[in-house]
This record gives C-alpha cells, sequence and structure tokens, in this order.
C-alpha cells in the first residue's frame, strides 16, 4: 500500500496495483462495474456507477445509478441490503459524493449506516468531489481505499472523465465500410453494406451518446430518424447552408430533439424554419464549419457525447479536427472497388503516413458476418 496525502491530517490507503487482480475483492469490484454499466446512456450528465455491500464475505446489497436525480448506486445499494449493514464494506466504482446536488451526500449516508469499510475504484474528477468525498469518510473513521480496478472504471466513464477534463463533448465515430474502405460505390448505393446485425448493433451504440451527428447530404439522401435501439437521442445536423428539406423526418417529427448547425452568416435564413428550436451559429471558413467551436457550443447545451454517423465528409471533418476520442468501424466481407466509390472516412486527411490516426485499445469483434473494430485515437 501506498498513501495519497490530502491534507496535513487525511491520507488515504491506496491500492498500487493498476487494474484487477483474481481477488475476492477484485471480484466484488468486477461485480460493481457489471451493475454500474446498466445506467449506460440513461445517467447523463451523471457518471456510471455501481456498489456492492460485502459482510462476512458475502454479498448483501447491490445496487447503480438509474438516472440523473435518482438515488445514487451506494444510497440503492444500502436500501436493497438483505442484512445490516453496519459493519460492512461497500465497493463502489466512482468515488462517493460529498456534495448536494440533485441529492443529498452519500458520505453521510455511508458514515450514518456505520458502514466499516469503503473500496473505491476511483478518484470522481467533478471539482466539486475529487478526493473529498474520501477525505470526508477518513475523517469520519472509515476506512478508505482507492484504486482496484482503476483502468477499468475510468473507461467505463470515459465519457464523464472527458467532460470533467476538458469541458467538452466525449465524441465517438461510427462508420460502416467493405474490406477496401469503401462506403458507396461509384453509383453512390450505400443500402445495405453491412448486415443486419450490424445495423442493430450500431442503432444499440447510439442508445449511449446523448447525440447523433450527421450532415445534411444524408439527411437529403436518405431522410433518416437516427434514433437508438431504445432511445430518441438529440439529432445534430452540420449544414453549413441550410439546406435541410422542411419536411424531413427530423424537422416534421423531432424538431424538438433536432439541433441545426449552420455558419454564423445564416442567422437570417433561420426564419425559414421557425419549428425548429435549436440553431447554433459556429465559425466557418469557406462554408466548412469549425468543428471545436461546434463542439463547444454543443456542450453549453448540455450534449455531453456524440456519436457522429455520417456521412465520409462528415466523419472525415472531425478527423481533420483532431477531436475524435473513439471509433467503431465495422468492415462487410465484400470489395466494392472502384476509383470513384467513396471512402468511408473523407476530409482533408493527412499528408503523410506517419501523420496518420493512430488506434489503441484496439477491440475485434464478429458482428454476424461482419467485423467490428472498437478503438481509441488517444
Amino acid at each position: 500500500m501506498s498513501s495519497r496525502r490530502l491534507s496535513k491530517n487525511v491520507s488515504i490507503k491506496k491500492v498500487t496495483h493498476s487494474g484487477c487482480c483474481h481477488s475476492r475483492e477484485a471480484e466484488y469490484m468486477h461485480r460493481a462495474l457489471e451493475l454500474a454499466r446498466r445506467g449506460a446512456g440513461l445517467v447523463s450528465p451523471n457518471p456510471m456507477v455501481g456498489a456492492v455491500l460485502v459482510k462476512n464475505n458475502k454479498i448483501i446489497g447491490e445496487g447503480y445509478h438509474c438516472a440523473a436525480g435518482k438515488d445514487h448506486a451506494e444510497i440503492v445499494a444500502i436500501k436493497n441490503a438483505k442484512a445490516p449493514v453496519r459493519g460492512s464494506t461497500l465497493y463502489v466504482t466512482l468515488e462517493p459524493c460529498c456534495h448536494v446536488g440533485r441529492t443529498g451526500p452519500c458520505v453521510q449516508r455511508i458514515v450514518k449506516e456505520k458502514i466499516k469499510k469503503v473500496v473505491v475504484a476511483v478518484l470522481d474528477p467533478n471539482p466539486l468531489v475529487d478526493g473529498k468525498g474520501v477525505a470526508y469518510l477518513k475523517k469520519s473513521g472509515v476506512e478508505v481505499e482507492v484504486g482496484l480496478c482503476v483502468k477499468e472504471a475510468i473507461r467505463l466513464n470515459e465519457i464523464f472523465f472527458k467532460n470533467m477534463r476538458c469541458h467538452l463533448p466525449f465524441v465517438a465515430a461510427k462508420t460502416a465500410q467493405s474490406l477496401d474502405g469503401k462506403t458507396a460505390t461509384r453509383m453512390g448505393e450505400s443500402k445495405w453494406i453491412t448486415g443486419e446485425q450490424a445495423r442493430i448493433h450500431a442503432k444499440r451504440l447510439r442508445d449511449e451518446y446523448d447525440a447523433v451527428v450527421v450532415g445534411v447530404n444524408t439527411v437529403i439522401k436518405d431522410d433518416p430518424c437516427l434514433n437508438g435501439l431504445h432511445k430518441t437521442n438529440f439529432k445534430v445536423v452540420i449544414d453549413p447552408q441550410m439546406r435541410i428539406p422542411v419536411l424531413s423526418k427530423l424537422v416534421t417529427r423531432y424538431s424538438d430533439k433536432l439541433i441545426i448547425v449552420t455558419s454564423n452568416k445564416n442567422i437570417a435564413r433561420s426564419h425559414n424554419f421557425p419549428g425548429i428550436l435549436n440553431i447554433i451559429y459556429v465559425k466557418s471558413n469557406n462554408d466548412v464549419l469549425d468543428i471545436k467551436d461546434l463542439l463547444k457550443k454543443l456542450y453549453a447545451l448540455g450534449i455531453t457525447s456524440i456519436f457522429v454517423e455520417g456521412g465520409s465528409v462528415t466523419v472525415g471533418r472531425f478527423f481533420d479536427a483532431g477531436v475524435v476520442d473513439k471509433i467503431y468501424l465495422f468492415i462487410a466481407p465484400q470489395i466494392i472497388g472502384g476509383d470513384t466509390a467513396l471512402s468511408s472516412i473523407g476530409g482533408l486527411g493527412v499528408r503523410q503516413p506517419k501523420n496518420a490516426v493512430m488506434l489503441k485499445e484496439r477491440l475485434i469483434e464478429f458482428i454476424g458476418e461482419d467485423i467490428l473494430v472498437t478503438a481509441y485515437t488517444k
């Protein structure tokens, strides 16, 4: 064990290993992480959190945060406990809160219930917490350990950590292509390159993010709804010249969820779309919108994460701006060929191979007959 000094009088025991071992404690934390994932796409702008209460080597209570404004995972676990929690150990994926938000401070309830020990995967990066919750517990006589399964806990809440660190949305890009990198034929046909299972999986991925982003050409060509499998997300359309069809499904059915992003030169033209509640004006250069300015303004609207889905040029612009955090690349086992067939990622691209975006933490899996590569850029 090592110690992290929080103040002159308070220190925290910290687990020195960076990942999870195969100990009984790690099993409890893995269970807490599994519970936390049930909140994916449901808790924004809050983080996903899971909690497990253990007494006499048995789990007596479990819980997870299911929605913003609802009980936090620690409180749910306490309420669900099948035995008195006094003297138990709480395993929680994120540092318990110590401030008043929509709910009360979890640390006070932990102390009140006389829980003996709290094992925390990772400290909360929110400046309102960030070590203060653990300090409160320690001062109150609760034993605390921090760092069990820390890497997994950070990845679980990659959106929240990006929000707290950069005050910007987490950016995930998704594209589907043939084995030779084409997203449409030379005739512009793209339905369907990937199979049905892959398309269903892509809709499921939409559920994990606050908003789906496409370019106006996708709206004009496909007239999509952009819904997730179980969720109606915000729909962000990048439209430099305000060309979105007024009779498109996004305008007629989802105006309350629609966000148009256009050039600040088009303020006057926005009056043609009185039903659209949100029109964002961003900087532009020759009708190419400033992606970084866009992200700042989306975050100001409360959008914590985006799923950039198309088309080729739109995805490419986000890569050109260097803002993509994660990519989902679906690859169909087919060859399209052709010099004029559309590549899956457009934009300007890089000048030399040494400048290419190198993908990290690559996960490769089969979705039906198709391959899905999930990876990070940073």
